[in-house]
């Protein structure tokens, strides 16, 4: 075996290691929910109960309204500075890439206070969650378009 090809299993083990464990220690955890005892009771009980349901679907409701909003405004903002505004492509970059910078904290923050007032007031609206993750999802939804704009003739 040659030496970098060692090293390469060694440092592929060891990151399989590293994300692996946390997912198989929180499954065993949810399969133990009488003291050491292995079963799916804890699963059942979740889905008998009628608010799993109801939750399931607000929070599918929401992830889908997230991807909604953000193809809304990203697609035409991409397709709009790929064909005709060129030259601010370094702010809108820049704009992108916020969310990686400034800690999701502060950005939840920031919502909460600028929605949090009148005439806005939202907090209590399921509108601001959507807006929190449109905004945390900017970066990767927006590369994405960007990337695919730029890979065929838009022209």
């Amino acid at each position: 075996m040659k030496r970098s090809n060692f090293w390469s299993w060694v440092w592929f083990i060891l990151g399989a290691i590293y994300f692996l464990t946390p997912l198989i220690a929180t499954l065993n955890f949810s399969l133990r929910m009488k003291k050491g005892v292995l079963s799916f009771m804890a699963y059942e009980k979740v889905f008998q109960d009628p608010a799993f349901v109801k939750a399931f679907i607000f929070s599918a409701e929401m992830a889908l309204f997230t991807i909604l909003v953000s193809i809304i405004l990203i697609v035409p903002t991409a397709y709009w500075v790929q064909l005709r505004l060129p030259r601010i492509r370094p702010l809108i970059d820049l704009i992108t890439m916020l969310p990686f910078v400034i800690p999701a904290v502060v950005l939840v923050f920031g919502l909460i206070r600028t929605y949090g007032r009148p005439p806005l007031q939202l907090t209590a609206s399921p509108f601001l969650l959507v807006m929190a993750y449109v905004v945390l999802g900017l970066p990767y939804m927006y590369r994405a378009v960007d990337n695919g704009l730029r890979a065929m003739d838009v022209r």
